[in-house]
Parts: C-alpha cells; structure tokens; sequence
C-alpha cells in the first residue's frame, strides 16, 4: 500500500467515491481491449489507492470483474421453463411426509419425456438448471422468509401452548418416561396411563416471561384451558406478572376453538387468533418456552422428584420467577436481544407497563359467568336503541346506538355483553361488503325522576333533531339527484303532485323503440285442422231504441216525429251494428228539404 493510499475498508469510501467507481465499471465495459489498464490506473490515482485496491472497489461496490465478459446468453437454455417447472413440480410431489425425497431427474426425465417434455441437456445441466431457479427439492426444504413480529408493550400479546409431559403420577409416585422408552414404544407407555400430566406455557411477547402450569387430565379439555389462564393472566402471590393481554396467539386445538372460551375472551376484550396449519413459527416464542422450561425445570425433577401436581405447579412457579427475574444461582438468564443494549431480565422488561395497559383479571366468577353467555341478535328500535341485560346487571338497560357509522333502524344486531366497563357490551352489525363493524357501548343511565331519559328534547321548549343515519344521508343523496335544486319539503310536495323525477330527462322507455330487430328467417308452421262450420254470421242486431238513443247522443238533438216514426217501421227487426255510424252521419248532414232523408225503400242506402 502507498504511504498516502486509504484503508481498503468498503465503509471508508463516500457515496461520492462509491458512485464514481460504478462509472468507472460502465466506462471499462464500453472501453476496447487493451485500454482498461489504463484507466484502472487513472482510478487509482483519483482515488489515492493502489490498482489492486481499485479492483477490489470495482468488485465490491460495482459487482465488476475484469475476467472475460458474460456472454449475451448467459443464464438462457434451450429447455423451456414450462419442462423444468413440471419436473420440479414432480419431484416435490414425491415428497414422503416424513421429507424424504422419492422422484430424482434420471426417473422423473424419462417419464416427462413420454409425455412430451423435451429436456435436451444432460442430467448434471438439468440439475443446474433446477438449482438456479430455485426449483430443486433442496431449494424448496427451505422455509419460507419469516416476518418479524413486535409487541408494543407487556401484555400486548401472549402466547398460549399446551404440551404433553413427560412427567406422570401413579399412586403418589412421579414417573419419567426416558427417550428411549418415549421413542421404543411409541407413545405405548403414556398410552397406558389414563391420567396424563400437561404442560401449558404462557409467553408474553414484550418482555418474554415465562409462566408454566402443570394439571393431570386425560387429554386438553376446555376447563383446563380455563384454569390456566385464569392462573396465568390472575394476581399470584410473590409474580408481579399478571394482567389480561389484548392479543391472544394460540392453534387450533378443540378447547382453544370452544364456544365457551371464546365467548369469554370476547368478553375480556381479548382479540384471539389462531396460526395457520403448519405456521407455528407464529407463535415460537411460546414453542420455545416450552423448551425452556422441559431444558431448565423439568430436567431437576429427575434428581429431586415431587409427589404430586401441586408440588409440581409449586416448583414450577418458583423456578419461573427466579428465571425471569435472573435469580437462578450460577445461571444467567437475562433476555437477549439485537435491540437491547444489554442483557436485561425479563421481569425488568415487564415492570415498563403502564396502568392503561395492565388489565386486572376480574374475579374468577365473573368470568365463569361470561363463559355462560352467547351473542344475541337485537332489531334496532326507531329511536335508534336496543335493549340487552347484562350479566353484571339486575334488569334489562337500554343501549342507544345513534351515531355509529352502519347502524340503521330496523337492523339486526349481535349483542354481547363485555367484562370491562359499567355493563359495556359489544355490538356487531354487518357492513356493506360483509366485514363486521364492531362497536363498543355503555348503557344509557340518565334517567329523570319519571323514568324519561335525561337527554330527551322537553316538548315545547326545545327542539333536537336526531343525528342523521348512514340511511337518511343516502337519502338526502338520492333526493338532491331526482329533484336538483329543491329543499326537502319541495322534494315531498313534488312527490305528492307525482312530479317527474330527475326533470323528466330519463328515457326509460323511448330507446326501446330504436332497437334494430335482427332480420329472422320465417319459420314454417303447420296449420290446424277444423271442422266444417256453417256461414258465418252477419253483424250483431240492436234493439230499436238503443241504437236510437245511441243516434241520438250523438246527433245532439232528438228526432223529429217523422223521423221517428220512420226509423221505428224501417228498424223493427233490429239495427246492424256496424251501420250505426252511417246512420249517424246521415243525421248529421242537413237535409235540402228539411224532411226526412227517404231512400227508394227508406232511408239512404248504406
């Protein structure tokens, strides 16, 4: 290195510097052979370094090398990419569960190929070309990228997961099933004994605390489940850790997903969610915790066993607060962490709560109670209002639900009633797209004396108009669209005089006469037979008098005698129907010599 050169450090050079070295790449590949020397040199003196020192700046920041040139087909082939997706395809298809690999290129080849795939390389080429795109089983092994997950605070988020113990008590005795016994048997041996012992390990998220709790039971069972979150989330004696979170991470078992736990956890406010089948990662810290306490608790009890699973929950909480407190003899077990600056102990961590975000746990019976209750449906009153009783209240109280987005007279509603709050409970109404709108609301409790709502307009004093609901300012819309221009009651009184909406300038029917009918070929029919029928028969006859007072109405006067008495004789059988027009006409048309129109038999033939 020359006296005056810099360190060879990436980080030592700027973006200035860093920008002029990618030029430099540029340049060298445009340049002809023979000159690149050169201009590495020239670098080298801009730069204050060696030649050596350049070319290794070219590499690192600008990814050049001064080898011979990539070939304008690098990273093509003549095997197309629909062939290599389906032997990759086929290969992981013939993936046992336990991941062993069954379909390899030689056998997988020779059946694509009978099936019109042409590959056209050798085997090793194939298999590198599965490899650079990712498409070898190798490649696909690898789990997918995980997405890192936080929790603002303690209590945000917990973890829940029950495991299967390798501890278990028969008559008063604890027994340990060894791994080769765990592994020999299959599982033979826990099979044998009705009453297994459980491990449920709670993991917050924030501070990383550990709380483990054991029970015996013959399989993991909802009243379990209970118990142990009210031991974990209750007040313990000498744990400082307590607290309902607002998350809740957990599988899919069958207590996790039962009605009465999540009717509770609804009630708790807790947002309770399950990982998908296979992504248990989503909840590793609880997974770890597990590992944990089987590592560092339950490998004591080989040497110094208890008798029962109270003394076991007893040693267990006991050895959980000195680990999370970092007061385990000889042992550190501070959290570590990328982003902490030093090791801290995990209660440490969970002392930084804050009074909004510790949630004490109501009595267990109040929970029990809420285990009990199930969402019920509501019709909203034309006050906008529901009624719903409370579990913690002694009468049904009304709710008022004006102003919430949604919320519609006539709508039905789920109701629940929630722990927190003066009998709080949660309302559900389905938005437009399907999505649930939740809401949160307290009883109305201002009463007068008379029992009437304190908020109420006093008649003749005041006048409220209610809040307009998402339907009545829809419909404000729509009647500024029909009526442009006119207040409501010009739109009500329009309505009324059944006026024209929209100006009259809707063609709604008119367009229809313009359609261009497309030119149908005429289709042969066959016709009906009838039978023979006689003549058919002449007009309908009238009676006398009605076609004269027909005539009459018509003409606008009465006959005169004669004209009378003519018509009467002319007509005696009857009048045709169809001529008492002409004969109207006939009236009509004054006469030369004001007496009657006489033909050679009576009057103008018609």
């Amino acid at each position: 290195m020359q006296p005056h050169e810099v360190s060879t450090d990436m980080a030592a050079l700027s973006p200035e510097a860093c920008d002029y070295v990618r030029q430099l790449a540029r340049r060298l590949d445009d340049s002809e052979h023979g000159n690149g020397t050169a201009m590495v040199r020239e670098a080298g003196e801009f730069l204050g370094v060696s030649v050596q020192t350049v070319y290794r700046h070219l590499k690192a920041v600008a990814g050049w090398s001064s080898g011979r040139k990539a070939r304008c087909d690098k990273g093509s082939t003549s095997v197309s990419a629909e062939s290599l997706v389906t032997m990759g395809a086929a290969q992981r298809e013939a993936i046992r569960a336990n991941g062993k690999q069954t379909l390899f290129t030689t056998t997988a080849r020779g059946i694509l190929e009978q099936n019109g795939h042409a590959f056209g390389v050798s085997n090793g080429q194939l298999n590198k070309l599965m490899r650079d795109r990712k498409l070898n089983v190798a490649a696909q092994r690898i789990a997918t990228p995980v997405q890192a997950l936080r929790a603002p605070h303690p209590n945000h988020t917990h973890e829940v997961d029950p495991s299967l113990c390798l501890v278990y008590y028969l008559k008063g005795r604890q027994y340990i099933i060894r791994d080769d016994e765990f592994y020999k048997n299959k599982l033979d041996k826990l099979a044998q004994v009705k009453f297994k012992c459980y491990r449920y390990v709670a993991y917050d998220r924030a501070s990383a605390c550990v709380v483990p709790w054991y029970t015996e039971a013959a399989g993991e069972d909802q009243h379990n489940l209970f118990k142990f979150l009210m031991f974990s989330w209750g007040l313990q004696s000498g744990r400082p850790f307590h607290g309902v979170p607002f998350n809740l991470l957990w599988d899919k078992g069958s207590a996790n997903q039962s009605t009465a736990i999540r009717s509770m956890l609804d009630a708790l406010g807790v947002n309770h969610e399950t990982h998908k089948a296979g992504n248990s990662r989503a909840k590793g810290g609880a997974e770890n915790g597990n590992n944990i306490v089987e590592t560092q608790f339950e490998s004591r009890l080989r040497f110094q066993p208890v008798d029962n699973v109270e003394q076991l929950n007893a040693a267990a909480g006991a050895w959980a607060n000195a680990y999370n407190a970092n007061l385990i003899p000889g042992q550190d077990t501070r959290l570590r962490r990328a982003g902490l600056p030093a090791p801290v102990a995990r209660y440490d961590l969970w002392q930084l709560i804050t009074a909004e975000q510790l949630r004490v746990l109501p009595a267990v019976e109040v929970c029990q109670a809420f285990m009990r209750s199930k969402e019920e449906e509501r019709q909203v009153k034309p006050d906008l209002t529901i009624t719903f009783r409370h579990p913690a209240a002694e009468r049904t109280m009304p709710y008022s639900l004006r102003g919430l987005d949604g919320i519609n007279v006539g709508d039905v509603v789920l109701v629940r009633g929630l722990i927190y709050g003066e009998c709080a409970v949660q309302v559900q109404v389905l938005r437009y797209d399907g999505e649930p709108l939740i809401y949160r609301v307290e009883p109305n409790v201002e009463f007068d004396a008379f029992g009437q709502r304190a908020d109420g307009a006093v008649i003749g004093s005041e006048y409220k108009r209610a809040a307009k609901t998402e339907a009545e300012h829809a419909a404000t819309a729509m009647d500024g669209a029909a009526y442009p221009g006119m207040t409501a009651d010009e739109v009500q009184a329009a309505r009324q005089k059944r006026a024209t909406p929209f100006g009259g300038q809707i063609n709604a029917h008119q367009y229809l006469q313009d359609i261009e009918m497309p030119a149908y070929l005429p289709r042969q029919g066959t016709a009906i037979e009838t039978p023979a029928c006689a003549e058919p028969a002449g007009p309908e006859l009238l009676d006398p008098v009605t076609a004269m007072l027909r005539i009459v109405g018509a003409i606008g006067r009465n006959l005169a005698p004669e004209e009378n008495a003519f018509f009467m004789k002319r007509y005696a059988d009857g009048v045709p129907e169809d001529q008492v027009v002409a004969l109207i006409g006939q009236y009509l048309t004054p006469a030369m010599d004001q007496q009657p129109m006489r033909a050679a038999g009576g009057l103008r033939a018609v």
